[in-house]
Parts: structure tokens; C-alpha cells; sequence
């Protein structure tokens, strides 16, 4: 699945998937290359994304030699790609962020119904408490109680 990138550069972002189906290799190759820096990309949260252009320098014999330990694009300019670089982790962010509010909300209203059973039991819990304790006297106390009660009215 592709993704139009962000206003960073029109081309599209590819996983790690797709690009190892475009260059007729495999996933784990990609990852290889994408780690020496021989095929560029930025990795946010584990998943690598890669510019289709990266991909099509590849394929051409274009590729950059990886310089001061970073993943650079031959034709794009350092800051360029850093602003690249945050609009994809703000993307990925953002989605990250908004499960999460969707998970709270869903498990806020879980604990209101464990709340809401749990009053219920417990009032339950009460009233067999009651009850059990009422026909625990004696059944003499009970009857006479219940005599006196009635000689009282």
C-alpha cells in the first residue's frame, strides 16, 4: 500500500514489501540495504518508509554513497529530507495518537460497565449478608420475636 507523501516531495512512499516487489528482491534484502544506505528511507515505529524515487535510482544505478552515518537522497537537499523525515514521524504520530484517544475512550467505557456490575454485585452481596444474618438466631428467638411483635399492636 502507498501513501502520497506528505508537500515534502509529489513522489509516493513505499514499505518495505512493495520496494522489495519493485526490485524483484527480497523484504529482508531491502531492510539490508535500507540499513548500509544504499537504498534510502526513513524508519518511524519499526516500519521503514521509502521514497519511490529511492527505489528508482536504484533500479537505474544511481545510488549515493551514505555519508556521515545517515540515510541522505542524492537529490534532495539535507534539509529537505529532515523536514521529510518529521512529516513522516508527524503523520505516524498522529495516528499513533488518535488509536490511542479512540482505545482510552473504549476502555473508559469498559470500566464504567465493570463499575456499574460491580455496584450491582456488591449490593447483592449486601442483601444476602442481611438475610443470612436474620436466620441465624435461634428459631425460638425468631418465634418469639415475632410474638412479641404481635402482642405489641
Amino acid at each position: 500500500m502507498t501513501s502520497e507523501r506528505g508537500s515534502g516531495g509529489g513522489g509516493q512512499d513505499m514499505t518495505t514489501q512493495e520496494a522489495a516487489h519493485r526490485l524483484d528482491k527480497s523484504a529482508k534484502t531491502v531492510r539490508r540495504w535500507l540499513k548500509s544506505g544504499k537504498l534510502q528511507g526513513v524508519k518511524v515505529d519499526d516500519v521503514w518508509d521509502i521514497p519511490e524515487e529511492s527505489v528508482d535510482a536504484l533500479l537505474s544505478g544511481r545510488t549515493s554513497d551514505r555519508t556521515q552515518g545517515e540515510n541522505v537522497r542524492p537529490d534532495v537537499p539535507s534539509e529537505e529530507m529532515d523536514i521529510a523525515r518529521l512529516e513522516v514521524a508527524n503523520k505516524h504520530l498522529s495516528e499513533q495518537n488518535q488509536y490511542l484517544k479512540q482505545r482510552i475512550e473504549e476502555l473508559d467505557s469498559a470500566r464504567e460497565r465493570a463499575d456499574t456490575v460491580m455496584l450491582q454485585l456488591t449490593r447483592q452481596l449486601e442483601q444476602s449478608q442481611r438475610l443470612l444474618e436474620h436466620d441465624q438466631a435461634p428459631w425460638w428467638r425468631r418465634w418469639f420475636r415475632k410474638n412479641a411483635d404481635s402482642e405489641g399492636r
